[in-house]
C-alpha cells in the first residue's frame, strides 16, 4: 500500500517559516524603507515628526527620481493595497512632497512592470495567487493584435517574471537559514498512521483488497482462523476466503499494524525541505521536490503556471511562439526525471493521498489532475488549517479539489468527509466555565 504526501507552502508556514507572499513583499519594501530613510525606526520618527531627507534607492526593481521643483505628484498609492509597507512608504512620499519647504519632488517608478503589479494588486495572498496573476498577463497578451509588440511585451513579461524568481529564492534562501525548524505532534501522528479502510473510496474498495493479493510479503495470520469464520462455507474457494478474511481484519489493530503501514512518497511543492528534515523515516521515505530545489542548478525552482485544462491554455499553444510557454510549469518538469518518477510511483498500485497545506488551486492543475483521477487513488484526505476561532478552511480546500476532477461523482466518493479529516495543526484554545 503507499501513500502520497502533497506538502504546499501552509506545510512550512505552519513550522514559522515565513514563507507567504506577504513575508517576501514586506521584507523586500522594508529593506528599500531601510535605503531610503536609513532604517524603519528611523523613519518611523521621522514620520510623525515630518520627513526632511529621502536617499537614494535603485535596483531591477524599483528607482526613486529626485527633481527640483514640485512637479506632478505620483498618486500610485490610491491602488496599493491597504496597512502594508508599500502603502506607508507612497503616504511618507506624499507628505515630502507636499512640503512647500522642499524645494523637490521624489517619484517612486518601477523599472519592473510584473513586480509593480503585484505589489499593488489588493487580492493576492499566496505565491499561486502571483503564478495567477502571471497567467492573466498572458491571456492578455492574447489579446494583443500587432505580433511584433506582443512578442516584445512577452519577452518583457518573462524577464521581468525571471527577476521576481531571483528575488524570491535569495529571500527564502535567507529565511530557511534563519529559522529553527520544530516538529509538530500532530503531523508526525499523521506521517505514521496506518491506511484506514473507512477513508477507501467506495468505488476503489475492491482495489484496495485485491491489493493484498500482489503483495507477496504481507503476512496473514490466516491457518489460526481457517476454522473459525472462514469455515462459514465449505463452497468458497481459498481466494474467496482470503478476501472475507481480509475484510473482517481490516479493523484489526494488529493486522493494521503489520499490513497497513504504508510506503510513503512525500511530494514537496515547496523549494524548502522542512518534511524531509523533520518527518522522512530514517531516509526510507521516497522524496521527490516536484518544483525544485533552492540553489540547485540540477533541480532548479519552477514558478510559473500548470493549468492546461483551461479554455485559454490551447490557445496560447495555437500562437506558435515558443515565449509563452517559457513558465509553464508541465514544459519545465521535462528539465529533471522528478515527474517522470511520480508517474512510476503512481502506477505501482493503490495509494491515498494526503494533503498538508497546498491550496490545491490552479496553477498547478495539470499535476493534481494526473494524480487525483488516476485509477489507483483511492483516497484523498486533507489536513485542513485551523483559525484561533475554531474555524477552518476544510470547505475552501474541497471547492479547490474540486476544480481538479473532470468526474464529479468520483470526487465526492473519493475525498475523505470533514468527520475523518484533521487540522494539521490543532489550535489550542482556553475552556472557560
Amino acid at each position: 500500500m503507499n501513500r502520497i504526501i502533497i506538502i504546499g507552502n501552509g506545510f512550512d508556514m505552519a513550522h514559522n517559516l515565513k514563507t507567504g507572499y506577504k513575508d517576501f513583499i514586506d521584507d523586500y519594501w522594508n529593506g528599500v524603507t531601510e535605503k531610503v530613510f536609513g532604517g524603519y525606526d528611523q523613519w518611523m520618527k521621522e514620520t510623525y515628526g515630518g520627513v526632511q531627507y529621502i536617499g537614494n534607492c535603485e535596483d531591477e526593481f524599483i528607482v526613486f527620481e529626485k527633481k527640483c521643483g514640485k512637479t506632478e505628484i505620483n498618486k500610485s498609492f490610491f491602488s496599493c493595497k491597504k496597512d502594508t509597507l508599500l502603502e506607508k512608504l507612497y503616504l511618507i512620499i506624499d507628505e515630502y512632497n507636499n512640503d512647500p519647504n522642499i524645494p523637490m519632488t521624489v517619484h517612486l517608478k518601477f523599472k519592473n512592470l510584473f513586480f509593480e503589479r503585484i505589489s499593488h494588486q489588493c487580492s493576492l495572498v499566496n505565491w499561486v495567487d502571483i503564478e495567477n496573476e502571471y497567467y492573466a498577463v498572458l491571456k492578455e497578451l492574447l489579446q494583443e493584435k500587432n505580433s511584433q509588440k506582443q512578442s516584445e511585451s512577452i519577452r518583457t513579461l518573462n524577464k521581468n517574471f525571471d527577476d521576481v524568481k531571483r528575488l524570491l529564492e535569495d529571500y527564502l534562501t535567507k529565511i530557511t537559514q534563519s529559522t529553527e525548524l520544530k516538529k509538530h505532534q500532530s503531523i508526525q501522528d499523521a506521517f505514521s498512521s496506518y491506511v484506514e479502510f473507512d477513508e477507501v473510496a467506495t468505488c476503489k474498495q475492491t482495489a484496495f483488497i485485491s491489493s493484498f493479493f500482489s503483495n507477496t510479503n504481507i503476512r496473514f495470520d490466516f491457518d489460526i482462523d481457517r476454522h473459525g469464520d472462514l469455515s462459514y462455507n465449505e463452497c468458497l474457494t481459498k481466494n474467496e476466503e482470503l478476501r472475507y478474511f481480509i475484510e473482517k481484519q481490516l479493523n484489526n489493530d494488529n493486522f493494521k499494524k503489520k499490513n497497513l503501514i504504508p510506503n510513503t512518497l512525500i511530494l514537496n511543492f515547496n523549494y524548502t525541505k522542512t518534511a524531509e528534515k523533520l518527518y522522512a523515516k530514517n531516509g526510507n521515505d521516497k522524496i521527490i521536490n516536484i518544483h525544485g530545489e533552492l540553489n540547485n542548478e540540477n533541480n532548479p525552482i519552477i514558478f510559473g503556471y500548470g493549468d492546461e485544462l483551461d479554455n485559454d491554455y490551447e490557445r496560447i499553444e495555437r500562437l506558435q511562439n515558443n515565449d509563452f510557454l517559457e513558465n509553464i510549469k508541465s514544459i519545465r518538469y521535462h528539465k529533471t526525471r522528478n515527474y517522470r518518477s511520480l508517474l512510476e510511483f503512481i502506477a505501482l498500485g493503490p495509494y491515498q493521498v494526503f494533503i498538508m497545506g497546498h491550496s490545491c488551486g490552479n496553477s498547478d492543475r495539470t499535476l493534481l489532475n494526473t494524480l487525483f483521477e488516476h485509477d489507483n487513488c483511492i483516497s484523498i484526505k486533507v489536513f485542513y488549517r485551523q483559525y484561533e476561532d475554531g474555524t477552518d478552511n476544510y470547505i475552501d480546500m474541497i471547492k479547490n479539489i474540486s476544480r481538479n476532477f473532470n468526474n464529479k461523482p468520483n470526487m465526492r466518493d473519493i475525498v475523505v468527509n470533514r468527520e475523518s479529516c484533521f487540522p494539521l495543526i490543532p489550535v489550542k484554545r482556553e475552556v472557560t466555565e
